[in-house]
């Protein structure tokens, strides 16, 4: 199995321990890592260069590009952050605004429709939900249909050694049987809601292309979804 974690912060705190026992357990054969901020874009500027022209184009490609191929040639794409007010870290759902050109309405790249992610967070004890949903939002318009998710509250504080031995031993058993739902994995079949999301872009896309005007130039969107034969050059 190929796995790649992009770890919502440098620190080796709670969260990195949640995740290295995640790992310790899964076992993968190849292991890559990103690390934020460190590895994160700069935020977007909106300039839209990615969607009018090219995303290789972007001011921020030569940190973008690392992270978005290794999703590609991962077998399972795992995010483990700390919550931040209730959200994730700003500098995750700056990499995510970057990705918004791979989704269903833009370009999506068939390469995630079988992919398999894991969502690991933790809080003090605020709610992981909504966190977690900035981020499992953006892997559905990404194509991934199978996102599985796990969070959890500290309570005792937010530094992992000072937490009981008892209650780390309960987070250990926790995680390392949600890394069992992982081993053995195979190919994710399309779930309703990708299905729905990729029939309205595609609904979307083809209109588009019924009203652009034969020999006028097509968007670059447009003709990705050519290019992929899920809809056909109309006039």
């Amino acid at each position: 199995m190929k796995c790649v974690v992009i770890n919502g912060t440098e620190q080796k705190g709670c969260t990195y321990n949640l995740k290295e026992i995640f790992i310790d357990e899964l076992k993968p054969e190849q292991l890559t890592e990103f690390y934020l901020p460190k590895d994160a874009p700069a935020y977007c500027t909106g300039c839209k260069t990615c969607f009018m022209k090219s995303e290789t184009l972007c001011p921020h490609y030569q940190k973008v590009n690392p992270i978005w191929q290794a999703m590609l040639e991962s077998d399972l794409i795992v995010f483990a952050y700390p919550v931040y007010v209730l959200r994730a870290p700003g500098h995750l759902k700056s990499l995510l605004d970057h990705l918004g050109v791979h989704w269903f309405a833009h370009r999506p790249d068939p390469k995630m429709f079988d992919k398999t992610a894991a969502i690991i967070t933790q809080s003090i004890g605020a709610p992981n939900r909504s966190a977690q949903k900035d981020v499992e939002t953006s892997l559905n318009w990404l194509g991934v249909s199978r996102v599985k998710k796990i969070g959890f509250g500290m309570m005792e504080g937010v530094i992992w050694d000072e937490i009981s031995k008892k209650r780390r031993n309960r987070f250990e058993k926790k995680v390392r049987a949600f890394a069992n739902r992982f081993k053995n994995l195979r190919s994710a079949k399309r779930s309703l809601k990708t299905k729905f999301i990729f029939k309205m872009c595609k609904i979307m896309q083809s209109t588009l292309s019924k009203n652009t005007l034969p020999g006028a130039e097509i968007s670059v969107d447009l003709q990705h979804w050519i290019n992929n034969g899920w809809i056909t050059r109309s006039g």
